[in-house]
Order: structure tokens, then sequence, then C-alpha cells
């Protein structure tokens, strides 16, 4: 268990480590896109708002992940960090999908002869690709979040039976 907390927890720093790399990036954007027009300048401000959302997330989930052990695994505070991290980034996955499929209609142009059915479901789907990894890891933080919130009313029955 103990070398899987490990692992764990480098995972999750290298998560924020990731994301505190990108941030300069999306300010750069966001000054870059403050003498345009206001469409780019909103989108890249909600950008920024959400990476800065995630960050807060993970660093809230590194703070559960550092007080993991074999004895408190199962219990409501990890529920709630684990159910939290999970909605969390299910809100910035759909958040961020958004934003894309907004950004690809403006940033593309359209190809003469194609359809703009064909371009809006060129531009779905050039969005949702970028969002399915991070839509299945919050998926399964909830998951997660389900399992220690039954293991601790478990341990709580035993508890009360011992």
């Amino acid at each position: 268990m103990k070398n899987y907390t490990k692992a764990f927890k480098f995972f999750v720093n290298l998560l924020i480590f990731t994301v505190i790399i990108s941030m300069p990036e999306k300010i750069e954007l966001l000054f870059h896109y403050s003498k345009s027009t206001n469409t780019s300048l909103i989108l890249a401000a909600s950008n920024l708002l959400l990476l800065s959302y995630v960050l807060w997330l993970l660093i809230k989930f590194r703070q559960a992940i550092n007080t993991l052990n074999t004895n408190s695994i199962f219990s409501e505070k990890n529920e709630y960090i684990f159910f939290t991290v999970g909605r969390g980034l299910l809100f910035y996955s759909v958040g961020m999908y958004i934003i894309r499929v907004i950004e690809n209609m403006l940033n593309k142009p359209s190809i003469k002869g194609e359809s703009i059915a064909f371009n809006l479901g060129r531009d779905f789907g050039a969005a949702l690709s970028d969002r399915v990894p991070l839509l299945v890891i919050a998926f399964f933080l909830l998951i997660v979040a389900q399992l220690i919130k039954e293991g601790y009313h478990l341990k709580q029955e035993n508890d009360l039976t011992i």
C-alpha cells in the first residue's frame, strides 16, 4: 500500500507541476487577446480561470493524498475530497470542452464545399478528443469516492459490532 500511495503522490505532484507550467502561456494569451476582440478575451480569461480552479483542486487533493495511510483511507474527509476533485474535474472538462468548441468555431476557416454541419461536427470532435482522458480520471475519482464512502459505512458498522 505504501508504494501505491507514493506513486499516487508522485502522479498528483506531476499534475500540479504540469498545470503550473501551462499557466504563463495562458496569462500571455490573456494579455495578447486584451488588444483584440471581446470574445477572444472572454475565452482566454475563462480558460485561465478554469486552469486556476483545477490547480486549486489538485492542491487540495495533494493534501488529502499526503494524509492517506492504511488506517484512514475510509473516512468522510477522504470521500469528500475525492468527490470534490472528481466533480471539479468533470466541471473543468465540460467548461474546457465548451471553450474549445467556441475557439474552434471562431478560429478555423470553413472549407468550400463542406457543410456547416460537417464543420460543426469536426469542431465538436476535435474538442472532445482532448477531454476524454480527463473525463476518465474524473469518473474514476467519483467511483473511488463512492467506494470510500461505502467502506467508511462498513467500517462504522464493524466498529459498532465489536
